[in-house]
């Protein structure tokens, strides 16, 4: 049996992962972080895949509380910066492949057309900043089979990603305030699982073209003013009576990290190197829907 190991257990990502349908004689392990070593030092992590024996590992873990990334700096980095590197130096020691997600927010959004992976990161949070500070750590102490996965407004019906908190709020009938001058492209936590079981799968294949740093994210590109507007009226459709929805502008949320005006990313690079390319979030958006109206 050839064993996957997940860094993440309760994330969406990582239940994602565990959902796919792997090929036959693979097996997914996961590690949490409450297993993880403080701090996430090398020779612990290299401990930990020592005992794991992986033929790949999938790094799913992160601080994703962008906001209170402002006032936990050294949490976040510990997770974002910290991990990946131990990540790396386990792994190129091994000799096991690594998978990461890394995240749009390591741009400022002042470019205005899709971000290209060779583009100048400036992050404007300690989120972007300590997201960049891992993908820096793999690319600098890179295994000789390593993937990045850039990707942007990670979304699932579980957690608390944004359809669940938005429905719960409708659900309850708030007036609904949206920002509209936040551009990106959400992408579905099952889809993006998929592109990590492929980009793994062939970097266990030792194909060199799976190797690097690579743009992923759904397809449509829209405003989260957009992608409320469209949660709701499929709630709509399921028979939730749709609540008023405001559009309104990043500064009068007054949120304590700030968040790039821009963020959509171009995929080329994976998709004519891998063929790989992102689902549209409309394929996803009522089976979304109807699970959290559901629960």
């Amino acid at each position: 049996m050839t064993k996957i190991l997940v860094i993440g257990e309760s994330g969406q990502l990582a239940r994602s992962l565990d959902g796919l349908r792997w090929p036959a004689g693979y097996d997914l392990a996961f590690i949490g972080r409450q297993h993880l070593p403080d701090g996430a030092p090398a020779a612990g992590i290299r401990a930990a895949l020592e005992a794991e024996k992986p033929a790949l590992v999938l790094n799913t873990a992160a601080y994703t509380a962008v906001d209170r990334a402002e006032s936990e700096p050294e949490a976040a980095a510990a997770l974002n910066a910290a991990l990946p590197r131990a990540l790396a130096e386990a792994c190129g020691a091994l000799d096991t492949p690594l998978v990461h997600v890394s995240t749009d927010y390591v741009f400022d959004g002042e470019k205005r057309s899709p971000y290209l992976e060779s583009d100048a990161p400036n992050p404007l949070s300690v989120y972007g900043a300590t997201k960049l500070e891992g993908d820096r750590a793999i690319e600098g102490t890179a295994p000789r089979r390593w993937a990045i996965l850039r990707t942007s407004w990670v979304v699932s019906d579980s957690g608390e990603t944004f359809p669940v908190k938005l429905l719960r709020r409708a659900q309850a009938g708030e007036p609904l305030r949206v920002v509209d001058d936040q551009w990106g492209c959400p992408t579905a936590a099952s889809d993006l699982a998929r592109t990590m079981q492929t980009v793994g799968l062939k970097l266990l294949d030792d194909e060199p073209a799976a190797v690097g740093l690579f743009n992923f994210r759904g397809a449509t590109e829209m405003s989260w003013h957009g992608f409320a507007d469209r949660l709701l009226g499929a709630a709509e459709e399921a028979g939730l009576a749709r609540p008023p929805l405001l559009a309104i502008k990043s500064a009068e949320l007054k949120a304590p990290a700030r968040r790039p005006a821009y963020s959509v990313l171009s995929c080329a690079h994976i998709r004519q190197a891998l063929g790989i390319a992102g689902a549209k979030i409309e394929d996803e958006i009522e089976r979304m829907v109807r699970q959290i109206l559901a629960t």
